[in-house]
């Protein structure tokens, strides 16, 4: 007779099947259990708070490894305290130009850290204040290590931006200025509360009253200054208009004048010709004539120039001729 078989068996070794299945592509799939792996440390002096075991070690934003530990070192004989931050970094992320093989000599990292490689901490969010250790090169900083033995090579440290931040904040003379700015706020209360600021609002306070008077006045005068002005100018252009009404009449009347006295002196000149033939050039009349006819050339001239300067002019009748030279 054949034995049953137990299905609760089958069971438990299905489902052991399973779990050794699911447990073999989680470790041998991921590949990370057979990965290369070089341990360090960085010690820090101030607090490591938002630094937590996993936390990424980055290098010029790439993810080279992972914080694998913290811990709390004190030394009795000199009171401090260090905090040791462990972490491993993967070769693999990191290829040696011109080599074949992958980054892992520790040697290479030593010659790494005289070059300036250093470890800080640096945020990963602001929401989170999680921390992250980075490892960047800062040549103009000094090597700082404290050589504690743990069995791993040690990376010399710099503070973080928010530490030198917190470090210049604590070095200012909070106090000293505190009682700065209060000192400057009594005193700024005191001028504006004090008799002579008062008495000095008030007097300004009537200036510009005063002030403002003034310009209602002067308001209230202009309009009637304006109008005044805008009436002598129509008047004084209503003249100019009738005194040129006036000039051009003159000066045709003058110029007619001056055409007569003109034919009259040629007739005269003709005059004198004839007589000087007939009674000589020294007889008496001749000479009279003479004379008269100088006379008349000069008033026809002096004619002539009022009818010039009347008609560039007209404005002369009113004010008279200008001496020359502004005199």
């Amino acid at each position: 007779m054949k034995k049953q078989i137990n299905p609760t068996m089958i069971g438990i070794f299905v489902v052991g099947a399973i779990g050794l299945a699911v447990a073999a592509v989680i470790v041998f799939g991921s590949g990370r259990l057979f990965t290369e792996k070089d341990k360090y440390v960085a010690f820090f002096e101030g607090s490591v708070f938002g630094l937590n075991e996993g936390a990424p070690v980055m290098c010029k934003g790439v993810q080279v490894g992972t914080v694998t530990g913290i811990e709390l070192l004190s030394d009795p004989e000199e009171l401090s305290v260090q905090i040791a931050v462990f972490f491993e970094t993967e070769p693999k992320r990191i290829r040696v130009l011109g080599r074949r093989r992958s980054f892992h000599s520790k040697e290479r990292m030593k010659q790494m850290i005289e070059h300036g490689l250093r470890a800080r901490l640096e945020m990963q969010s602001f929401l989170t204040r999680q921390l992250m250790l980075v490892l960047d090169f800062y040549p103009d900083t000094p090597v700082r290590l404290l050589g504690i033995q743990t069995g791993h090579p040690e990376v010399p440290t710099i503070r973080s931006p928010m530490q030198e931040f917190m470090e210049t904040v604590e070095s200012l003379p909070l106090e000293e200025i505190a009682n700065s700015i209060r000192d400057a706020l009594k005193g700024i209360e005191e001028v504006v509360h004090s008799p002579e600021i008062a008495e000095s609002l008030e007097a300004l306070k009537g200036t510009m009253v005063a002030a403002e008077d003034l310009v209602q006045k002067l308001e209230q005068q202009i309009d009637p200054l304006m109008a005044n002005l805008d009436g002598t100018l129509v008047a004084a252009q209503k003249l100019l208009k009738d005194v040129d009404a006036k000039v051009d009449p003159l000066a045709s009347v003058m110029e007619e004048t001056l055409d007569a006295a003109r034919l009259a002196i040629l007739e005269a000149e003709e005059t004198i010709k004839s007589l000087q033939g007939a009674a000589g050039e020294d007889s008496a009349l001749v000479n009279g004539l003479t004379g008269a006819l100088t006379e008349l050339s000069a008033a026809s001239r002096s004619i002539r120039i009022l009818a010039e300067t009347l008609e560039s002019q007209p404005e002369s009748l009113l004010r008279g001729k200008g001496s020359s030279g502004g005199k």
